[in-house]
């Protein structure tokens, strides 16, 4: 299968030969006994060219599925045997979930220093998860597909934020929200989505003050008392929100679910493991709002 492989990349017997470390009809001789064995060619010689048969697409696509088993075996052996070395692929969103993945980072590093991290921010998450590019992701919605195994981590609320405690307990309306001076991110922006399609609920529009992608930029002008904003919890939590206040906002309340992707029937190596563990951690020290069974399930799976 090898020999055969490699033929079929090179298109030529003498250079993937050469590549091989063989003789050519060393080969030649290998591809011959494994069409004998089939019943059919597996190329088409046509002068010095040679070009697979239909037979030979076939084979060439159940070889390559038997590669990578055969390198999955590896993989599970040595995750087995919790070597820890390797490489972890996070995809994430763009905003604070990177910036919780980033934070969970060092904690990781610091645990597991021979594990190279790639932190990987899209827009398509599941995409990334499916197409092998990162073996795990961490989004806010969820493409229904048979493929995909999604676990609900938490639930993300939204809030109020200003530089002065408000006066009186409890939460403020969201169309009182809409009355304040609002600092907010772009419309492209998740959360922006959000806070859209909420007001437009009550027949009115956003009209911040200040629009800016920099989430210092709006923790600096609220500091400052330029305005209020509407962040994240997830964002509260991960950046430097010192002398920041928050208020619940109520009718409605805001929130947004965060998933854990994986694919489904996927060995989940050590490194993924250990990484997934210390965000769970994180997320129950922090006393998000979580689903108990799921993410007693997810724990039980690792």
């Amino acid at each position: 299968m090898e020999y055969f492989l490699m033929v079929s990349k090179e298109m030529h017997f003498t250079r993937a030969a050469e590549k091989l470390g063989i003789s050519q009809p060393t080969l030649s001789h290998q591809i011959k006994m494994l069409e004998q064995e089939i019943g059919h060619a597996l190329f088409n010689r046509i002068g010095k060219r040679i070009e697979l048969t239909k037979v030979g697409e076939i084979v060439r696509q159940e070889a390559l599925t038997i590669q990578r088993s055969v390198q999955s075996i590896s993989t599970q052996i040595n995750a087995f045997s919790n070597m820890e070395c390797g490489e972890l692929k996070i995809a994430v969103l763009p905003g604070e979930i990177t910036d919780l993945v980033s934070t969970l980072c060092v904690k990781f590093t610091q645990l597991y220093p021979n594990i190279k991290v790639v932190v990987q921010t899209t827009d398509q998450v599941e995409t990334a998860v499916l197409e092998n590019q990162a073996d795990f992701g961490i989004g806010f919605t969820l493409e229904q597909t048979n493929m995909l195994q999604a676990t609900k981590l938490y639930d993300d609320e939204f809030y109020l934020i200003s530089n002065q405690r408000s006066e009186g307990a409890g939460a403020l309306s969201f169309s009182n929200v809409l009355d304040k001076p609002l600092i907010l991110f772009p419309p492209i922006h998740q959360c922006r989505k959000i806070l859209e399609k909420t007001s437009q609920t009550f027949g009115r529009q956003l009209e911040p003050i200040v629009e800016t992608s920099s989430v210092e930029s709006i923790l600096k002008l609220v500091r400052s008392g330029v305005g209020n904003s509407i962040v994240s919890r997830t964002l509260y939590e991960f950046y430097d929100t010192e002398n920041l206040y928050l208020q619940p906002i109520e009718n409605p309340t805001l929130e947004r679910t965060v998933y854990l992707v994986m694919k489904k029937n996927c060995f989940v190596d050590y490194a993924a493991r250990k990484f997934i563990q210390i965000l769970v951690e994180e997320i129950e020290k922090l006393r998000f709002h979580t689903e108990k069974t799921a993410i007693a399930s997810l724990q039980k799976s690792l």
